[in-house]
């Protein structure tokens, strides 16, 4: 068949007990589309639609373990049949909001945690289509409030490290994850396993007296201005706060500078 425009079909997923190939007479489970003139096809790829992908409505099953189906030369040309097959379909379509891809970023709260969530949506008949979402989105599937196309996607919460290190810890969280739930492919997804994570010197500072006023260290290269501003701000959190306590246990009471350290550009 030659190329259809998207404005020709629509989208719609089966769990299994509805269609059947016209041509095989075998059950179908899976993505399908829906044609302007009713016809249904199995699959999502427009470019690759066949006679052999046809569907039909599923029928009772005879006792000769054969099926009873409609009329073949009804199959495909039943417009207001489809229609009214598929009339709720189209209207729940048309009420979904888009899942829009995001891509959050931890806050100096989340650094001096040590760790933050990432939530990943994945269509529930696809191995291959992974989305990261923020954690509202996350929630509004979850809860199946009906914003989005609950029946077709599912979404998971994910703890990211962000301690040094935090490839091995990741990497283990992603694997329970794969070993318990359907996001098999979900290790493909992520390509850089300690992606926001800073050095102990930073989260975990050890203050002494030759260091206390050194000048803040180079933070990792990352060009998102916002992950930069948070590791900042949690450093100069952690920082100050270990100050506090050396000069405590010190006896230097509230001060955060050294009499000989000139305190400009400290850490």
């Amino acid at each position: 068949m030659p190329y259809i425009p998207k404005s020709k079909y629509k989208l719609s997923s089966t769990s299994g007990e509805e269609f059947m190939y016209a041509q095989s007479l075998k059950k179908y489970t899976g993505p399908y589309m829906i044609l302007s003139d009713g016809s249904l096809f199995a699959g999502n790829n427009s470019n690759n639609v066949k006679a052999s992908s046809l569907l039909i409505p599923l029928k009772e099953s005879k006792n000769d373990n054969t099926y009873i189906v409609m009329d073949e030369s009804k199959i495909g040309k039943s417009v207001d049949y489809f229609n009214r097959l598929n009339e709720g379909i189209f209207k729940k379509q048309d009420n979904y909001e888009p899942i829009i891809t995001t891509k959050p970023s931890p806050t100096k709260e989340d650094y001096i945690k040590g760790f933050f969530y990432r939530y990943i949506v994945k269509r529930r008949n696809s191995n291959v289509h992974y989305y990261e979402v923020d954690k509202e989105t996350h929630k509004s599937i979850t809860k199946e409030e009906g914003r989005y196309d609950d029946s077709l996607h599912i979404s998971q919460k994910i703890k990211w490290n962000l301690f040094e290190g935090s490839g091995k810890t990741n990497k283990l969280e992603i694997r329970k994850i794969i070993r318990n739930t359907s996001f098999k492919k979900l290790k493909n997804f992520f390509n850089n396993l300690e992606e926001y994570q800073l050095p102990s010197e930073l989260l975990n500072p050890i203050i002494t007296p030759e260091n206390i006023n050194t000048p803040k260290p180079k933070l990792p290269l990352n060009n998102r201005k916002s992950v930069v501003k948070a590791q900042q701000g949690a450093i100069d959190i952690i920082k100050e706060k270990s100050r506090k306590k050396y000069n405590k246990s010190s006896g230097n009471g509230g001060s955060s500078t050294s009499s000989s350290g000139g305190g400009g550009g400290g850490y």
